[in-house]
């Protein structure tokens, strides 16, 4: 909505640009629910910040404080996403970047902040983003629940369940619009079984993995999984496992299987040392080896080997509490396999926060931190 060059701003023109700002650092959706039709068109936008006023009447006369409220939003919003830009600068007179109180408001003020959010915040969805700059990583404090971990040995399948607690779904929602994440990342040490170094090599291959408002992203990984580019308004209130349905609604993310290298361990019947090393290529026959390696493939034959690329780390995700609670769901299924596998295997549990940031009149801030309960250990064998 550009308005003319030396024109006073007027209250429809205002109402325009400020519903615009709103719509970022503010919340245009208040009333949302997780059950809304149109979740993942409008409830991606909100940072849960004050609103300015944006429905004024025809005649009322737009001045200094009123563009000041913009400015500050505006200037927030640039320093919290994720993009290389300036803090707004005004054409008349030339660079102005204060407003003079008690000074009537002229278009040209108004183009400045409606181009800024239309070019540098809303385009591209870079609303979504945030500054590594302004964002903590963090390790959770789980309020109930033991550790995720498992130090005995397992044979059929293992899984992980827990869930963060926002405020209300708004909550979340600001949380996860304004760049906030939730994370886990699996470690498998101290085994010897076959079954340990398989799933040794699917777990410790994986990174980080990061649940964001449209996607799971996997960080600092060696072998690349799959996501199904699902995100907080993708969730049902099941997982899709079994727990209501068998479709998989709530599959995040599935993790390669073990890596085929073009080698692995394997037992052949008459082989004085049972774990031979095998190439694994063309047609030509295992051979022994006497040494081994911390991400080495167990098996019978290549055959049973390449069937070990079905080994899975599965992560789902639901909601409850009326969309106010994010439940996760870990899967590793052996069952195929019927293997024990012993050592320690461990989750680590943290997210990212964005921080405070304050400008003049406005101030960015989603607090408080999500809260980590953790509700089945890997300590439950099925």
């Amino acid at each position: 909505m550009a308005v003319s060059i030396g024109q006073i701003a007027e209250a429809t023109q205002y109402n325009g640009v400020a519903e615009n700002v709103n719509k970022v650092f503010g919340d245009n959706y208040q009333s949302a629910a997780p059950t809304d039709a149109n979740r993942k068109d409008t409830h991606k936008f909100g940072w849960g910040g004050t609103d300015i006023p944006y429905n004024l009447t025809a005649g009322t006369l737009i001045t200094a404080d009123r563009l000041q409220k913009m400015v500050d939003r505006t200037n927030v919003s640039i320093d919290h996403i994720n993009v290389t830009d300036s803090i707004l600068v005004f054409t008349v007179p030339t660079n102005r970047q204060d407003v003079l109180e008690g000074t009537p408001v002229r278009a040209e003020d108004l183009n400045v902040v409606e181009t800024k959010f239309n070019t540098s915040i809303l385009a591209n969805e870079q609303h979504l983003t945030i500054d590594p700059t302004n964002a903590s990583a963090l390790s959770a404090t789980q309020q109930s629940g033991n550790p995720l971990q498992r130090t005995s040995q397992w044979q059929n399948q293992l899984v992980g369940e827990y869930y963060w607690d926002f405020q209300d779904y708004n909550h979340c929602r600001y949380f996860f619009n304004s760049g906030g994440q939730l994370r886990i990342s699996l470690a498998m040490t101290g085994g010897t079984t076959a079954g340990y170094y398989n799933w040794a090599d699917v777990i410790n291959e994986m990174g980080t993995l990061s649940f964001t408002w449209n996607n799971v992203l996997q960080s600092s990984s060696i072998t690349v999984g799959t996501a199904t580019n699902k995100g907080i308004y993708d969730l049902d209130t099941i997982y899709g496992d079994g727990d209501g349905s068998t479709d998989d609604r709530g599959l995040l993310f599935s993790s390669s299987g073990v890596t085929l290298s073009g080698s692995a361990y394997g037992y052949f019947p008459g082989n004085a040392n049972p774990y031979g090393f095998i190439t694994g290529k063309g047609n030509y026959p295992a051979y022994a080896q006497q040494w081994q390696s911390a991400y080495s493939v167990y098996a019978s034959s290549y055959s049973v080997y390449s069937s070990y690329q079905n080994l899975r780390f599965k992560l789902y995700g639901k909601y409850s509490q009326n969309g106010a609670r994010v439940h996760f769901k870990i899967k590793l299924d052996d069952t195929s396999f019927d293997q024990i596998i012993d050592g320690n295997i461990n989750g680590t549990l943290s997210y990212l926060m964005p921080d405070n940031i304050t400008k003049n009149t406005a101030t960015f801030d989603v607090n408080p931190d999500p809260v980590l309960h953790i509700t089945d250990d890997f300590n439950n064998d099925s």
